[in-house]
């Protein structure tokens, strides 16, 4: 069974910003943004040791009309057919760029190309792409994270995609860096996530129970009540955080990153959103749920869908155009989830609103389907 994960590097980045309020009480958020400890960080990070674009059940013709149609002109597109070869097991070709012309792709063409190429899993460095919210750099990288020099290196190679910046030639700069040291930092500092820290407004002894009702969700109640009921009689002003007010799994969990050792194979499978969710209400996780046919399976026969009135522990699917589901979130209160957006060692759980959560699986879905369901019998 997976153990609680490492805790995160925290940075405040604003102040407490009021929460809508409802049955779960009234909410205080102050926005954070979190990284990795350095102790996590690894130097072996990137999926191809040279830029290599695959285009699955396409031939050449079809991979250059691609290319110029994500904005590559034609002068530089036809020079490609020289570097692409027949790919038998993708039924399609695979091109390796040189890559100073990849450096040199215009931030407009470049996202074009990667959104296009993150579409197949086949392209991770794409479809796996550093991300963050924002259009300030400063914020994403910082002056005092990484050198001058690595900054140089990378600035030039962020493209956007809505309102997130992207970063996905790990390749590029990862030889030119300089050390090992530096390459932590600048995985730390791209590795960043933006999250909340929510607390709980308690008001008199008259909210209590209503209080009690929705935290204590999942044969709770006494586990939640005396910290509430404390809260209350301590007078106004007085605040619970909400992170202790989530079942064990998640309370152990939440702004934490999974306990996997660097010097650990990487065989295992790593915790993912569906194994994440599936668990919240568990003390002990059923490592069953890393096989994502069964989770599916638990999914359909053990929860039930619910369109209104959501609820703490509610599972929210996050479902592409074509109906697949492609992550899985726990709906927490107001607009905020616990989610895990990822089955990386570098990526933490966390509690995001549900709009961004859409924004960072964008590249999924521009227009996601949520469903949510309910536990049967909790």
């Amino acid at each position: 069974a997976h153990t609680p994960g490492v805790v995160a590097d925290v940075r405040e980045t604003a102040p407490g910003l009021p929460g809508r309020a409802g049955k779960w009480g009234e909410l205080s958020l102050t926005p954070i943004v979190i990284s990795p400890p350095m102790e996590l960080m690894f130097t072996d990070w990137g999926f191809q040791p040279r830029p290599t674009w695959f285009f699955p059940e396409a031939s050449a013709d079809r991979a250059i009309g691609m290319l110029r149609a994500a904005g590559v002109p034609a002068s530089e597109a036809e020079p490609l057919r020289s570097r692409v070869r027949s790919e038998p097991r993708i039924s399609g070709v695979v091109i390796q760029p040189d890559p100073e012309w990849v450096r040199s792709l215009a931030p407009g063409v470049r996202s074009n190309v990667y959104q296009m190429l993150s579409r197949t899993w086949l392209n991770r460095d794409q479809s796996l792409a550093f991300r963050y919210r924002g259009s300030n750099l400063e914020e994403w990288l910082g002056a005092d994270r990484v050198s001058p020099r690595t900054r140089q290196l990378v600035e030039p190679l962020v493209y956007s995609d809505g309102e997130y910046m992207l970063f996905s030639d790990v390749v590029l700069v990862q030889s030119e860096v300089g050390s090992e040291e530096e390459l932590r930092r600048l995985g730390k500092a791209l590795c960043r996530q933006p999250t909340v820290l929510a607390r709980l407004s308690v008001g008199d002894a008259a909210d209590v129970d209503r209080l009690i009702e929705y935290w204590g969700r999942g044969g709770r109640h006494t586990m939640v009540r005396p910290l509430l009921e404390s809260i209350a009689e301590g007078g106004p002003g007085r605040f619970a955080d909400v992170a202790n007010l989530l079942p064990p799994f998640a309370r152990n969990r939440i702004y934490r990153y999974p306990n996997v050792r660097s010097g650990d194979p990487g065989k295992q499978p790593l915790p993912n959103c569906l194994w994440s969710s599936l668990n919240f209400f568990r003390e002990n996780p059923d490592d069953r749920y890393l096989d994502d046919a069964i989770a599916l399976k638990a999914l359909r026969e053990d929860y039930a869908v619910v369109e209104s009135d959501f609820e703490l522990g509610d599972v929210v699917t996050f479902l592409d155009e074509g109906g697949n589901l492609f992550h899985a979130a726990v709906y927490i209160a107001d607009d905020f989830v616990f989610t895990k957006n990822g089955a990386s060692r570098m990526t933490p759980w966390t509690l995001q609103s549900i709009d961004d959560v859409r924004g960072f699986y964008r590249w999924r879905s521009a227009d996601p389907r949520l469903v949510f369901h309910r536990r049967k019998g909790l």
